[in-house]
């Protein structure tokens, strides 16, 4: 008797566990939406021919654009450390400023990973006048920036910063921008190589 409660008692610790980590994450359906985190405006029928991603840090708000009208606004988390330009490698500080998505992952415990083009040029003069990159590294940065592409991620400014689900109830990330596991899976339609996201304080 004693053996079945203590089996009971795990198997349903074990459900609240997965449900809570579900709720957390905003895993459909825990849309977990609100009048000023909506997701879609609107259903969008027509693909709009532009897209574009504006992210307010100190609203923890991401607005997604369409043809240049917004189309979405989304709750989204930031890194541990919320406040401030990113700086270097285990700041836990996201970026500020204007990227590219240069890569996509849809193999990641996050649902989907986009991956940003920092660190940009800007950075790169920056790390290149404190001392943190080489010479040949801020010039490989600078020619991944010119070409959209992934720029060198393996510096002391860091890199591998993107856009991806895991929720969004905290600034829990190490410099990524963290939305529901629900806002990830519509924002997949919308997002492309090349986007342009610009991050503002």
């Amino acid at each position: 008797m004693r053996r079945y409660s203590w089996l009971t008692i795990i198997i349903i610790l074990v459900v609240i566990m997965v449900f809570g980590i579900a709720v957390w994450r905003g895993f459909p359906p825990f849309k977990m939406h609100t009048s000023d985190f909506p997701g879609l405006l609107h259903t969008i029928e027509v693909q709009p021919q532009k897209i574009e991603v504006k992210i307010y840090k100190s609203e923890r708000k991401l607005v997604l654009y369409g043809d240049g009208e917004p189309i979405g606004i989304f709750k989204m988390a930031l890194g541990f450390v919320p406040l401030g330009d990113k700086e270097r490698e285990g700041d836990g500080k996201t970026p500020e400023g204007r990227f590219v998505i240069c890569y996509i992952n849809n193999n990641t415990p996050y649902v989907y990973f986009y991956g940003l083009s920092y660190p940009n040029i800007k950075d790169a003069e920056r790390g290149l006048k404190q001392g943190l990159i080489s010479q040949k590294e801020y010039q490989q940065i600078v020619a991944a920036s010119q070409l959209g592409s992934i720029p060198l991620w393996s510096t002391s400014l860091g890199g591998e910063v993107g856009i991806h689900g895991g929720g969004n109830w905290m600034d829990w990330t190490k410099g990524c921008v963290a939305v529901s596991d629900t806002d990830i899976l519509t924002l997949k339609d919308y997002l492309k190589i090349g986007t342009s996201v610009e991050i503002f304080p």
